[in-house]
């Protein structure tokens, strides 16, 4: 009886562990794939500057 219930915790760990990391791994290659908001090139296609002569928008040469 020990030994079933042994196992039956043991397949447990593992299901949960392996959700675990699954979870964990997603998480890092979704928050990992996001550009930063401040810093590098993010391939932008528009650029908009406010300063005291108004409002620009620039968009790449074609």
């Amino acid at each position: 009886m020990a030994d079933s219930t042994q196992s039956n915790n043991s397949a447990l760990y593992f299901i949960v562990g392996a959700l675990l990391v699954a979870v964990i791994g997603f998480g890092i290659w979704f928050f990992a794939g996001q550009p930063s908001a401040n810093g590098g090139d993010n391939g932008a296609d528009l650029s908009i500057s406010v300063d005291e002569n108004g409002m620009s928008v620039d968009t790449p040469d074609e």
